[in-house]
Order: C-alpha cells, then sequence, then structure tokens
C-alpha cells in the first residue's frame, strides 16, 4: 500500500461519515461555484435546458431522416438516437428536481411531454418524478420503488437481467414484490402509472418487431425464408424502420442506464446518505456509459447535491472525483454485484437476501 493510499486511508478515518459528507457537499458546491463564476452564459439556465431539450429531439428527427433517405448507415442512427435520447433523460431527471421553470409549470409540463415522446418505453415523467423524489428520501430501502423495479437488491442471474433489459420483466418479477412492500408509499402517489397510450405503442412496436425478427431468423436458418410481399411486406420495412429510427435507440439507452444504476446504487443495509451510491468509473463500462451520460461515475455526485444540471455535474466531475475518493466513497466495488449491492462487505454465506 503507497503513501497515498494510506494517506487517503487515513483521513478517511479521521472523520464520521456525516462530517465527510457535510465536507464533500461543500467541495461539489464550491466547485460548480467556481465553474459558473467563470462562465457567465451559464446563469441562463432555463435557457441551456431549453436548447438541449429541443436540440435533442430535432436531432433525433433529423437522424432518422437522414437514414430513411438511404444518407447514413443504421448503426449511425441507432448510436445517434441513443445518445440524444440519453441527453433527454438528463433533462428529464432535472426536470423531475425542478432545476428549469420552476415558477413556470406550463413550460415545465411541455418539456415533459418532448422528454418522454423522444423515449417512450418510459414510465410517464409526472409518475417518475413521485417515485424518484421517494428514490432520494429512501435510497437503499426496501420502499425505493424506482431503483427496485429495474433489478436493485436482486440477486446477480438471470432473473436480474430480464429486469434490467425488459420492462414487462420487470413488472413481472418485481411488481408483486414491489407492491407488497412499498404499499403505503404507492398508495400516496397521485400520478398515474399509465397516461394515454403512448408507451403502450412502444412495446406493441417492440415486441412485434422482435418477434417478426426471430421468426424470420428460425425460417432464415432452417433455409426456408420466409418470402414477404405487398401489405405484408410495407408492414415488415415499416417495423425495420421504427427499430433503427427509434425503438433500438430507446431499447439501448434504457438497458445502459437501468444496468449502471442498479449497480451503483447499494441497497438493503444503507443507512446514511453517505452508503448510498458508489463511482463506476471503469473503462469497460465506456459502452454503457455511452447510452447514459456517463451516468456511474457522476451520479453520486447528484445524491450529494440534487440541485445541480446534469452538464455542470459533468463539468466538475473531474475535481470532486478525487474528493469523493479521498473521503471514502468506493470506487468500482463491482463485488457488490454478488452480494446483492448490499454495502457491508463481510460474507454473505447462508444469508437470505431478499430482492
Amino acid at each position: 500500500m503507497n503513501s497515498l493510499t494510506l494517506e487517503r486511508k487515513n483521513i478517511s478515518d479521521r472523520f464520521t461519515e456525516k462530517e465527510k459528507t457535510k465536507r464533500i457537499i461543500k467541495w461539489i458546491r464550491r466547485s460548480d461555484s467556481k465553474l459558473r463564476k467563470r462562465f457567465s452564459f451559464l446563469k441562463y439556465q432555463n435557457a441551456i435546458g431549453f436548447g438541449i431539450t429541443m436540440g435533442s429531439a430535432f436531432g433525433m428527427i433529423l437522424l432518422g431522416s437522414l437514414y430513411v433517405m438511404d444518407i447514413i448507415p443504421f448503426w449511425a442512427c441507432i448510436i445517434g438516437n441513443g445518445i440524444l435520447a440519453s441527453f433527454l433523460h438528463e433533462m428529464e431527471h432535472d426536470l423531475i428536481h425542478s432545476i428549469y421553470f420552476k415558477e413556470n409549470p406550463k413550460v415545465q409540463n411541455f418539456l415533459f411531454w418532448m422528454v418522454w415522446l423522444f423515449r417512450a418505453n418510459t414510465v410517464n415523467p409526472w409518475f417518475r418524478k413521485e417515485i424518484h423524489l421517494l428514490h432520494h428520501k429512501l435510497s437503499g430501502n426496501i420502499e425505493d420503488i424506482e431503483e427496485r423495479f429495474i433489478s436493485n437488491g436482486m440477486p446477480w442471474g438471470f432473473r436480474r437481467i430480464l429486469v434490467m433489459i425488459d420492462p414487462i420483466m420487470a413488472v413481472v418479477l418485481q411488481g408483486p414484490k414491489i407492491r407488497k412492500d412499498a404499499i403505503r408509499y404507492l398508495a400516496k402517489i397521485k400520478a398515474k402509472p399509465i397516461k394515454g397510450p403512448y408507451r403502450l405503442v412502444y412495446l406493441l412496436l417492440w415486441y412485434s418487431f422482435l418477434i417478426w425478427g426471430m421468426i424470420s431468423l428460425i425460417n432464415w436458418t432452417l433455409g426456408n425464408p420466409i418470402q414477404e410481399t405487398g401489405t405484408v411486406a410495407n408492414i415488415h420495412n415499416f417495423l425495420n424502420t421504427a427499430a433503427v429510427v427509434y425503438l433500438i435507440p430507446c431499447w439501448l439507452r434504457q438497458s445502459a442506464i437501468q444496468i449502471v444504476s442498479s449497480n451503483m446504487h447499494y441497497y438493503g443495509d444503507v443507512k446514511s446518505l453517505y452508503q448510498q451510491t458508489q463511482v463506476l468509473d471503469s473503462w469497460w463500462i465506456l459502452p454503457l456509459h455511452l447510452f447514459c451520460f456517463n451516468f456511474g461515475a457522476t451520479h453520486g455526485i447528484h445524491h450529494f447535491v440534487v440541485t445541480q444540471p446534469f452538464y455542470l455535474r459533468q463539468a466538475v466531475a473531474p475535481k470532486v472525483k478525487p474528493f469523493l475518493k479521498k473521503y471514502g466513497i468506493r470506487f468500482n466495488d463491482f463485488e457488490s454485484m454478488t452480494r446483492a449491492n448490499r454495502y457491508q462487505k463481510e460474507e454473505m454465506d447462508g444469508i437470505a437476501i431478499p430482492a
């Protein structure tokens, strides 16, 4: 163990978790303040948020149009729209915390519609707002509806993988348990989980694309490819185009953030804000981070200071992350996956782990 590691360990052990939390929050706010003073345009926070939303939505339309016109390849459209959809997710998250247009609910609702319709495979943002704010109050606890629905706290295995990547399996496998464990909090949620047909339409198109593609692949493998003509061929072409332009990018983004988020949050034995998250910034997570805006490396900062726009969180991260490490926040604790995201590192053998 080198001297720098020993120094960090001594600094971390010198303070209580509450004291370390206060110091971390102070450092994040200080870094944020310095950046705002240096770049005066950051004071136009509402305009920046509005511009990111509209620019990302327009960008998705543009890339989709370029693909339809055979100007760009399918993979460029999928990757590009997946990245742009991740910007919209970050905007939704900031809007949930009223970081933009706090005094203008009409504009907030308009932006909620924009960020949702361009990623309609998610629950509507009005419902998510309530469960996300609850997440900050109860992060790591059995009543944390939002994180448990994306597999946080589940033992690693095939069931957990299904929950992380498939919305129907998340409801089927986790829904009954969450309803039982968090019934009193669910009863207080005013927003309805279903708002309009938009998510249903997405899921109908998504599963139609998957099933049709699977049937076609099986028949092709067996040497008996399906001959599609007329209306059938047109419908299949539409599904394939929708998949490239919208369905796959949204699924990629959602799967990426759910894999990262469910594993960077601790669960079950969390006793304080200090223990709620770790930092995941290993190089091999980069493909996932591409579609969730570097979430695992920076989301822990958000737990300490929730009022910071996502782009500023990214900007201060290089200065904040060494400070987090200095005060004992864990980095790349991949072993937590083997203990169902528990914070404590003692042996879990023989201990029942509820999901």
